[in-house]
């Protein structure tokens, strides 16, 4: 989440929080701002982004036989979404497992640092920047990899991650994933049991909870099964959809519309 709270910016959620009835939030870190900014807690529901559970194929991961190990990033090459300590956390695993790929998708801005990163480290041979994709390449590239990672950090200027969405998918897909204590992410990973969960720009963690994962293959499956169950439960679209309806249909019923018009722009509380 990312605020921008000056003075005219909180005049603009007061109206907000005074005329509208109820708000949504997708993850806990979301509404606990909104109810800092001065929202009631009694107008918050929560109600995360979802995903079309149909279109991502699940299976149990599995060690490779014949293959390296492929780790997986999908994230837009840009400070918030930590790579450059996720980078720095495969480098350290690689000492001792060198049968390790990296997979990065995704572009921005930092793209050459990280890759000069990566030279620096001597790990450019096992570090691939596959650029933008489509939804359907990413589908496929969840299917052909066996773990997944999002070290999300707060930036210098202050941006944050949001939900995280790419963990759901992954998790959806039964990758077991690695992330960080970070914002709303704690809502959409099992810690312990789909996944782990670490703290931001914490190398050394990461390339610990790395390296337990490819010591310990025989706990693929189990978490692949947690992970999916979780998503199938807690952000299945359809589901998420239906909430919602009811959400509208229960507003319409007991609340009055505000009927006055809204401030010219209202700053949003999450970026991805």
């Amino acid at each position: 989440a990312n605020l921008a709270i000056q003075g005219g910016d909180r005049k603009k959620y007061n109206w907000l929080f005074k005329h509208c009835d109820l708000f949504t939030a997708n993850t806990q870190f979301t509404a606990k701002q909104a109810v800092s900014l001065g929202c009631s807690p009694d107008k918050i529901v929560k109600l995360p982004v979802g995903l079309d559970i149909e279109k991502y194929q699940y299976r149990d991961a599995q060690l490779p036989q014949d293959s390296s190990i492929k780790i997986l990033t999908v994230a837009r090459l840009v400070e918030k979404k930590g790579l450059e300590y996720s980078i720095r956390a495969v480098a350290t695993v690689l000492q001792k497992h060198p049968h390790l790929e990296y997979w990065i998708a995704g572009y921005g801005p930092l793209k050459s640092s990280l890759q000069e990163l990566c030279h620096q480290l001597g790990i450019e041979e096992k570090v691939r920047f596959l650029g933008w994709m489509d939804q359907d390449e990413i589908r496929n590239l969840y299917s052909h990899c066996h773990l997944f990672v999002l070290a999300s950090v707060t930036a210098a200027n202050g941006d944050k991650e949001g939900q995280g969405l790419v963990l759901q998918e992954a998790q959806a897909t039964g990758l077991p994933v690695i992330s960080t204590l970070h914002n709303g992410i704690p809502d959409g990973v099992l810690d312990g049991q789909s996944g782990f969960l670490v703290p931001e720009k914490n190398v050394e963690a990461l390339a610990q909870k790395l390296e337990y994962l490819i010591q310990n293959p025989h706990r693929w499956p189990e978490m692949s099964r947690a992970g999916r169950r979780f998503i199938e439960t807690n952000f299945d679209i359809e589901i998420l959809n239906d909430r919602l309806e009811q959400i509208f249909e229960t507003l319409a019923h007991d609340a009055p519309l505000a009927g006055t018009e809204p401030p010219e722009r209202v700053p949003s509380l999450v970026q991805g």
